[in-house]
């Protein structure tokens, strides 16, 4: 009987579903709405996920029997000591294999660095957080959702509307990036105020790509915007550095934020030199296939991420 691997890779946005044989050639993508239990709470993230692998496999003509190894990697997963209720529902619907659910940085740091050696990730959607791995430890570094309050789609979004609402009394002045929002609501974003507070952070993160049109067309708020949001990012970076005893490390950058050239530049001109610093190309939903791969070598679950403490 031919076996296979499904992976899922959730976030504040969308959470992409894989299914593939157990060399993890891809058979089928699937794409859902956002799965982080911090928005939609966790009984919506579980029966998502249990609908999706679920579905994938009905697509696929494949039948729950089938799957080898499931690894599921979400964010804001383990913030709410949720692993292991979802784990017991995921092995109720596929029994007798391994099966482990944790943040969805794993997916980075498995589609990252797929040989297993050392490093460090930096995932910078919606929101955004730092993980690295030394050893057999994987420590985590910010993504503290509300007070993590700059270096992501939903802060920089959230930013470039209160720079234009500071415009309307003076207090900044007004430039191409509030022109380029103003132009999104027929001229005015005051006029939709009410409709704007009413924005979830998918939302507001959809307007991050805007800050950056308006650097790159010279407006100085938004320059100072991304230096000020992205060297928060780089901060991060410094405090993972910390972990290397100054030796030279990778650290893969994913996430929507650095579809953008302009932040990855940015983001080393702020890090540490022995930082050696790249845009994952691997689209994270392969890491959680390649992190199901491995636990059906015989690797153990996770445990949960620790943090770093007084290494800054």
């Amino acid at each position: 009987m031919k076996r296979y691997l499904l992976g899922a890779d959730g976030g504040g946005s969308k959470t992409a579903i894989v299914l593939t044989d157990t060399e993890q050639n891809v058979i089928a993508v699937e794409e859902h709405g956002r799965s982080n239990p911090g928005d939609i709470g966790y009984e919506a993230t579980e029966q998502l996920l249990v609908d999706a692998f679920l579905g994938i496999c009905t697509r696929a003509g494949i039948d729950t029997a089938e799957v080898a190894s499931i690894f599921a990697g979400v964010a804001g997963l383990t913030s709410f000591c949720m692993t292991e209720k979802l784990h017991e529902t995921l092995s109720a619907h596929f029994e007798g294999i391994p099966i482990d659910c944790s943040h969805d940085g794993i997916n980075v740091l498995y589609g990252a660095f797929p040989d297993g050696r050392d490093g460090a990730i930096i995932i910078c959607g919606t929101g955004s957080s730092c993980f690295v791995k030394v050893g057999a430890s994987i420590y985590r570094i910010g993504g503290y959702g509300q007070f993590d309050l700059k270096g992501n789609g939903y802060e920089l979004g959230k930013a470039a509307f209160g720079h234009v609402f500071r415009t309307l009394d003076g207090r900044d002045p007004y430039g191409a990036l509030a022109r380029s929002l103003d132009e999104q609501f027929g001229g005015s974003c005051h006029a939709h105020i009410f409709e704007i507070n009413r924005y979830t952070k998918t939302e507001f993160a959809r307007f991050a790509p805007y800050v950056f049109e308006a650097a790159r067309a010279g407006d100085p708020v938004a320059v100072a915007m991304l230096e000020d949001h992205l060297s928060y990012i780089a901060e991060l970076i410094g405090v993972a550095g910390g972990l290397f005893d100054g030796k030279p490390f990778p650290v893969a950058l994913a996430g929507g934020i650095f579809r953008d050239p302009m932040a990855v530049e940015i983001v080393k001109r702020h890090s540490p030199a022995h930082a050696d610093i790249f845009r994952m190309e691997r689209e994270p939903y392969l890491g959680a296939a390649a992190k199901a791969a491995a636990q059906l070598r015989g690797e153990p679950r996770l445990t949960q991420a620790e943090f770093v403490r007084g290494n800054g």
